[in-house]
C-alpha cells in the first residue's frame, strides 16, 4: 500500500499549489487525480512537475476557455477481483 501513502502526498501537494483539493477517481487498481492549476503561480511549476512525476502517467489539458488541469494516473497495484 505504498502507493497509497504515495496518493495521500500526492493530493496533499496539489491542494497546497492550486489552493483547492484535487478531484479524485478510483478504478481497476488505478488512481486518476485531477487539478486545476490555472492559479499555480509561475515560480511553482518546477514543484507542480515533480509532483506529477510520482503518477505512472500525467499531463495537462486547456480548454477553451482557458482553464488548465493537470491530471496523473497512479497504478495501486491491486489485482482486480473477478
Amino acid at each position: 500500500m505504498d502507493e497509497l501513502l504515495g496518493a495521500t502526498a500526492v493530493i496533499a501537494a496539489l491542494t497546497e499549489l492550486t489552493g483547492t483539493p484535487p478531484h479524485t477517481t478510483r478504478h481497476d487498481g488505478v488512481l486518476t487525480i485531477h487539478a486545476d492549476c490555472s492559479r499555480v503561480p509561475a515560480e511553482h511549476w518546477h514543484h507542480l512537475v515533480t509532483v506529477l512525476e510520482t503518477g505512472t502517467t500525467y499531463g495537462m489539458t486547456t480548454t477553451a476557455a482557458g482553464t488548465s488541469t493537470v491530471w496523473l494516473r497512479i497504478e495501486l497495484g491491486e489485482t482486480p477481483r473477478p
